[in-house]
């Protein structure tokens, strides 16, 4: 006979084997005939050791370059070079720079440019490194713009109306300031009158003669009427300073022309007062 059982008992039988199995599995550490998991073991590092010692190497090298071309006379001054020196002695400029031995490197240019610079007759100064032993030092030099005669005695004079006494002569034919009257007193006698000078040298500059076709003979200085500018045949013009200048050419201008058109006689041309020109 047959029979199939269904209940309970064969339930907890079946569950109860289960449990043991279970039990038993969850304690098994290891199976028969294989190896328990090898445990990790230290290595020496040796890729963080070589990178350390490549940057050590590395900052090394850096430190001990750029103290041997700091600090050896691979990149020293060996050779001044002196371009633009005509009136000064190229020895001079060489020796205020006193740049010979040192480094490319760390020397201070604009330090030797200044030194340069304060020798008599020099405007300007650059200093460049010439690698890699050498510097060139390019001076510019003073140039004479024209003279200030007084009391018999021809100065040479800037554009600006600086006594110049080292300084390139000017070219042929320049201005020559003449001064006349009392003689004044004390250093102002041996000073030239700074506004006067660039007054003439801005009517050179400008082309001012050459608009008002006239041709100036002599410029004449006093120092109670300021400039007068004496022309080649015709009226001598009183500029007095250079104050309202463009005022005084344009007015100068229409004076000549008045004076050509109605044939005026005239010997003086005076622009000191602004709209009261004068004609003597």
């Amino acid at each position: 006979m047959f029979r199939r059982i269904f209940g309970r008992g064969a339930t907890r039988r079946t569950g109860s084997r289960d449990r043991r199995t279970s039990v038993l599995s969850g304690r098994r550490r290891f199976e028969l005939g294989a190896m328990p998991p090898p445990r990790p073991g230290r290595h020496f590092p040796f890729r963080r050791v070589a990178l350390t010692v490549l940057v050590v190497a590395t900052l090394g090298g850096t430190v001990y370059g750029a103290s041997w071309l700091l600090l050896g006379d691979t990149l020293r001054v060996r050779e001044v070079t002196v371009v633009g020196a005509r009136i000064i002695d190229p020895h001079a400029a060489s020796d205020a720079a006193a740049l010979g031995g040192q480094s490319l490197l760390s020397l201070d240019a604009g330090a030797a440019a200044a030194r340069v610079a304060a020798i008599p007759g020099v405007r300007s100064v650059s200093v460049q490194r010439d690698w890699p032993r050498g510097v060139v030092i390019d001076v510019t030099e003073e140039v004479g713009w024209g003279y200030w005669q007084t009391q018999g005695k021809r100065r040479l004079v800037s554009a600006d109306g600086r006594v110049l006494e080292h300084a390139r002569p000017p070219e042929e034919g320049t201005p020559t300031i003449i001064e006349v009257g009392p003689p004044a007193s004390g250093e102002v006698a041996l000073r030239p009158d700074a506004d006067t000078v660039r007054l003439v040298a801005r009517l050179t500059a400008d082309g001012a003669f050459e608009r008002l076709r006239v041709m100036p003979e002599r410029f004449i200085f006093r120092r109670d009427r300021g400039l007068t500018i004496l022309i080649a045949g015709g009226p001598h013009a009183v500029f007095g300073d250079s104050r309202n200048y463009e005022f005084k050419v344009a007015s100068w201008g229409a004076l000549l022309d008045r004076i050509e058109e109605q044939g005026l006689a005239a010997n003086e041309i005076d622009l000191r007062f602004g709209g009261h020109l004068v004609l003597r």
